[in-house]
């Protein structure tokens, strides 16, 4: 696997938060590598949509401001 894309987004709880990035493809993948702080729910991604990006929420809606840190990788 090699990366395609490294970065970090804050959640805003439930509320999706659009990643975009032309570079996504159908078989990328999404890896989580850490968060700011303790989050109270899970991380849901969303909707990998190629050429286009992707989502990313929590199932907490206490989870806002806290920053997520992720690679995409293929």
């Amino acid at each position: 696997m090699s990366s395609i894309l490294s970065g970090s987004v804050p959640l805003q709880g439930t509320t999706r938060v659009e990643v975009t990035s032309d570079k996504v493809t159908a078989s990328c993948h999404v890896i989580l590598k850490g968060a700011s702080g303790p989050l109270q729910g899970t991380i849901v991604i969303s909707e990998m949509t190629p050429g286009t990006g992707f989502g990313l929420s929590s199932t907490s809606a206490k989870d806002v401001g806290v920053i997520l840190y992720f690679d995409l990788v293929e």
